[in-house]
């Protein structure tokens, strides 16, 4: 039996090891440790996040059993539940309004890193990466961005409890008190809706008043997707950045290039999402016995499509283990960093659109921009990336 253990230190110091071993040797592998199983090759992967008949997503993407009759979030819901959901929140959600948010971000960015400048090193976790996501979904909320760091608290706790062992009470009472801030900023806009005024235009209110065939999303519906994005909006973004930095900065030659031709910073952060993916993998259950590569499969098991794992296939990837900006693009963009299918993640663009900005200003704004010192990875579980990523520059 292959010993893979998601929640394992030795694990999480070299992924890219294991998740070899697992694709070559035990394509689908059965934890007796936790009771999951885990499919690790790409093309697998991606039939499983295709098929939503199949593979249900009502019992949540963690490794802990859902209520399914609980699930508000678009991540809990399935088809044709989930489509209906999703076209809503699109109308709300658009690409007009996430690139009107690309001039908050790059002065946000700018002004960051004018801060950082003079102390020629920092935390570029702590001290910058942690803080774009949360100041960006705050604003597109319509919230105060002032209230960042209890955000960052919540999602927080509400990461631990969904992919960790973790204290139920707190993370009830989190959840709670999530729902009930954001409670207040919905009341606030149901009555001006109510007094006949005119709505901030912020992705609150556009939730709370986009309607298709006469319906709308109910209050539930909104909180959980607001929930969904600030747990999967920031965490994974943060760690997309930092991932990216990390990587480059190892590479003397690749670094030189992207400085030398910017152009080159979206295909960075394609290969970045491929070569280092933020989120391991995440959970589907089996509406039915599947037999899969000779294993058998019982129904309602949780099955990990271990996303990091199957962007390193080389039956898919051409050299996969080595690190490219200059990969083609077509290929480094069909990694399953966003997932896939029907939940392949809605922030996408917005992700892509942050870490351009924030990569972009890093590279040309901090001469001599390296690491510095040795980086501490985040504690084991499905996400990849760092609590401590100590960086320096020229003054």
């Amino acid at each position: 039996m292959t010993d893979f253990d998601v929640k394992s230190d030795a694990f999480q110091q070299d992924p890219h090891a294991t998740f070899r071993v697992l694709r070559d040797a035990c394509p689908v592998h059965h934890s007796e440790k936790y009771g999951f199983f885990s499919v690790s090759r790409y093309e697998d992967v991606k039939a499983i996040l295709r098929d939503t008949k199949m593979w249900s997503s009502k019992f949540g993407p963690g490794t802990d059993y859902s209520s399914p009759e609980a699930a508000t979030a678009l991540v809990n819901v399935d088809p044709p539940e989930h489509d209906f959901q999703l076209r809503l929140v699109n109308k709300a959600f658009t690409r007009k309004s996430i690139d009107a948010l690309e001039p908050a971000i790059e002065t946000f960015v700018a002004d960051s890193i004018e801060r950082l400048k003079p102390q020629g090193e920092c935390d570029l976790m702590r001290d910058f990466a942690v803080h774009l996501p949360l100041f960006v979904i705050s604003t597109m909320l319509g919230v105060d961005p002032k209230d960042s760091p209890m955000f960052r608290k919540w999602v927080e706790v509400l990461t631990l409890g969904t992919f960790q062992d973790a204290d139920p009470k707190v993370h009830a009472e989190t959840g709670q008190a999530l729902a009930a801030y954001f409670m207040r900023e919905i009341e606030k806009r149901q009555t001006l809706i109510n007094e006949g005024k005119s709505l901030p235009d912020d992705l609150i209110s556009r939730m709370l008043t986009t309607t298709e065939d006469g319906q709308q999303l109910d209050i539930g519906q909104v909180i959980g997707f607001i929930s969904f994005l600030l747990i999967a909006g920031s965490g994974t973004t943060t760690m997309l950045i930092c991932n990216t930095v990390h990587e480059l900065l190892q590479r003397p030659h690749q670094l030189d290039l992207v400085r030398d031709d910017l152009s080159l910073v979206p295909v960075l952060i394609e290969e970045s999402l491929r070569y280092r993916s933020p989120v391991h993998g995440l959970f589907r259950t089996n509406n039915e016995d599947v037999s899969l590569h000779g294993v058998e499969i019982p129904k309602d098991s949780k099955v990990m499509c271990l996303f990091g794992a199957a962007n390193l296939d080389d039956r898919e990837f051409s050299n996969p283990d080595t690190f490219d900006v200059t990969r083609d693009p077509a290929e480094a963009r069909k990694h399953l960093g966003f997932g896939w299918g029907a939940h392949i993640c809605t922030g996408a663009p917005l992700a892509r659109m942050e870490a351009r900005i924030a990569l972009t200003a890093l590279l040309t704004e901090l001469p001599g921009f390296r690491l510095n010192g040795e980086p501490v990875l985040t504690e084991p579980s499905v996400l990849y990336g760092f609590d401590l990523l100590p960086v320096a520059w020229d003054v």
